[in-house]
């Protein structure tokens, strides 16, 4: 699965031109739109490797970016309302309490902050499978049918392609920042290569999706649940 998403972007038709136009939209990303655009082809990406596409998409039917990206935005705007909601009200509320009951406040806080961190690890680890699923069924509203994508967050081929992934950022990002000590090249250079690796964890989550679902179907109703993570 890494080989081929390291490759993915590199092995298509118009590589160097997707990833210069990719690449200029993230520079000019402060403009919003063009922010929006590059989410519209990430999603793109998922619905294409869900359904065993191996070609990564152009740029191009821009309107339909726009509007795939914006409800992107939307869908994880809702689904991280849930670690915010638990850092307002016991973090903030225990700060509060905190200057009539010190031991009380800082209780509450740290409730809060444990809440907010699982809550998060739970959202970054589900958003990815939300977001195949509403692009493969294109309507909002399926990436929040959470009774539907369960089995694949409990799949292990879902969990290894998730750590493979987030490999993958970590590493991106450490390449970033230590490249990014040469004036203005090193920049330009970090930019295009944030995009590349955005485009490679974006087809490991919708292969690992896709191979995740396909054992579900495969093993049938008595596993309906899907084969445990760990």
């Amino acid at each position: 699965m890494f080989n081929e998403s390291i490759r993915y972007l590199k092995d298509s038709d118009d590589a160097a031109t997707t990833i210069l136009v990719g690449g200029l939209l993230v520079i000019f990303g402060f403009l919003i739109i063009p922010a929006i655009v590059v989410e519209g082809y990430m999603i793109r990406v998922l619905r294409r490797v869900s359904e065993g596409d191996t070609e990564a998409p152009k740029f191009d039917e821009w309107t339909e970016l726009f509007v795939d990206g914006l409800k992107a935005l939307v869908i994880a705007f809702v689904y991280l309302l849930v670690p915010a909601i638990f850092a307002a009200v016991f973090i903030g509320g225990g700060a509060a309490l905190s200057n009539n009951s010190g031991v009380l406040g800082g209780l509450i806080m740290a409730l809060g902050a444990l809440l907010t961190f699982v809550s998060g690890l739970a959202v970054w680890y589900a958003l990815p499978a939300a977001l195949v699923r509403f692009a493969e069924k294109n309507t909002m509203g399926s990436a929040f049918e959470y009774e539907s994508y369960l089995p694949i967050l409990r799949d292990r081929e879902y969990a290894t392609g998730w750590l493979i992934a987030l490999a993958v950022v970590v590493v991106t990002g450490i390449i970033v920042s230590a490249i990014a000590v040469i004036p203005l090249l090193g920049w330009l250079v970090g930019v295009f290569l944030g995009f590349y690796a955005h485009v490679t964890a974006s087809y490991i989550y919708g292969r690992a999706y896709a191979e995740a679902d396909e054992h579900r179907l495969r093993e049938g109703p008595e596993v309906e649940e899907g084969r445990p993570a760990v």
